[in-house]
């Protein structure tokens, strides 16, 4: 059911997937207790990072510790004890707050920061499996909460496109000392890693883009009047579900009731609705003419073979167009979040990424397939049509050799009399065809 969701579907979750944030606890006990390692204390860690700026200040809003205590992952846990705010004066904005998370390891002479960018209406928290393996991997890496979602006080401002822009910028500045940036960004992330470097080139030193969403412009269509209940449906747990359903391949260990629930932490900061609303009659990003922009730069694009949210067949071979000289890595065994289901492939992509460039990443690079499939004419895209139809038809509803389930009584009806059940099956098949037949006359007239 999930592979056969309409394009425009697929297009609002990719806009709308909300990923697993993270775990908290009350905020006075955040203030007295000490800032513990993202990784065992027995892990290599370089302690001290020379940043322009040190944020010693908690976000304003931080999850009740009732919603906490129904969360079961420690990752969340010990990441969250870590998040870091800082205030950031953005001209023609004001004063906000950034939210984010650091890897206690120190600048490295000729290496940039990684900054992390997650997807929409998400957190830093996004990263949480990831970010201890790039921190035991030597990684100088932000995670940081993109302007109106996540943790950070936006205090009831400007959300937009513009505004988010700035308040990158700002974070660059403060925080990392105008140090030029490897951007990382996963689903919409990319989004705003393109648009960033379209107008800060100078501030880019690279790019990975992880399942990105590039080439879906705008955000879903909504008529005002609905968007503050449409707002509501997004921070529901049914929503919240299906999201989860659609961002992992092994569903059974990732999307699980702890990670929806994580997922809608950040959903009870007290401007959460209105910046949402904002956003979401903004048009949000629109940046596919903006990708080529990102050819100068060494740039990785990272894609889980299983996504069902921006399956690769689809979105890929235009990235692959678009930056013909980037490197394409498979991530095996991986759906939409290879941050969250991979994270140890995703760490040392970056790490490799780092110390040698795009091309040194490790995994399969082979597009070959998807490219010619995109590439079919008129002709040959029918032509592999009829045959998914004729394979579909060839597919039996009803398999008598599988035991069990509510048909079971059925299935014995087929088992132990197969030649009535052909005939009975036939004649459902004509009755069938012929009322479809009658109800296209009516239609038709």
């Amino acid at each position: 059911l999930r592979r056969e969701l309409p394009r425009y579907m697929r297009s609002l979750a990719a806009l709308m997937l909300c990923l697993p944030a993270g775990n908290a606890v009350s905020s006075t006990a955040l203030r007295a207790a000490a800032r513990p390692a993202l990784v065992p204390s027995a892990s290599p860690r370089v302690s001290g990072a020379m940043t322009a700026a040190t944020a010693t200040a908690r976000p304003k809003f931080m999850p009740s510790p009732q919603a906490v205590a129904e969360l079961t992952e420690s990752a969340t846990k010990d990441m969250l004890d870590r998040v870091e705010a800082m205030p950031l004066d953005l001209p023609s904005y004001g004063v906000v707050e950034a939210s984010f998370v650091r890897t206690g390891v120190a600048p490295s002479e000729g290496t940039p920061p990684v900054v992390l960018l997650h997807g929409f209406d998400s957190s830093c928290l996004e990263f949480r499996r990831t970010l201890p393996k790039l921190e035991a991997l030597g990684v100088e890496a932000y995670a940081l909460d993109l302007l109106g979602w996540g943790f950070g006080d936006t205090g009831g401002g400007d959300v937009s496109v513009e505004a988010k822009r700035a308040a990158l910028l700002e974070f660059r500045r403060q925080v990392l000392g105008d140090r030029q940036m490897t951007l990382l960004g996963v689903s919409l992330g990319a989004a705003v890693v393109i648009d960033f470097n379209a107008v800060h080139s100078d501030a880019v030193a690279s790019a990975i883009l992880v399942d990105p969403q590039g080439f879906i412009d705008g955000a879903p269509p909504v008529p005002e009047p609905f968007a503050r209940g449409g707002i509501r449906v997004l921070g529901s747990w049914p929503l919240r579900s299906l999201a989860n359903q659609l961002a992992y391949a092994d569903t059974d260990a990732f999307a699980t009731d702890d990670a929806i629930r994580v997922g809608l932490l950040h959903c009870a900061r007290p401007s959460w609705e209105d910046d949402s609303v904002s956003w979401l009659l903004g048009g949000g990003y629109s940046v596919s003419s903006l990708v080529p922009r990102l050819a100068p730069k060494p740039t990785a694009i990272l894609w889980g073979r299983q996504d069902e949210i921006l399956p690769p067949a689809e979105f890929a071979p235009k990235f692959v167009a678009a930056l013909p000289g980037a490197a394409f890595r498979w991530v095996e065994e991986c759906g939409h979040s290879p941050h969250l289901e991979q994270p140890d492939a995703l760490a040392a992509a970056v790490r490799a990424f780092l110390d040698s460039g795009p091309d040194a990443v490790a995994g399969d690079d082979d597009v070959s397939e998807i490219v010619r499939l995109a590439n079919r004419g008129a002709l040959e895209k029918l032509a592999d049509g009829v045959k998914e139809l004729d394979a579909f038809l060839d597919t039996p509803i009803l398999d008598p050799n599988e035991r069990g389930g509510p048909l079971e009584p059925l299935k014995a009806f087929v088992r132990s009399e197969p030649e009535t059940a052909q005939v009975a099956a036939s004649v459902l098949a004509l009755t069938f065809f012929f009322v479809l037949a009658r109800g296209l006359v009516a239609v038709l007239g």
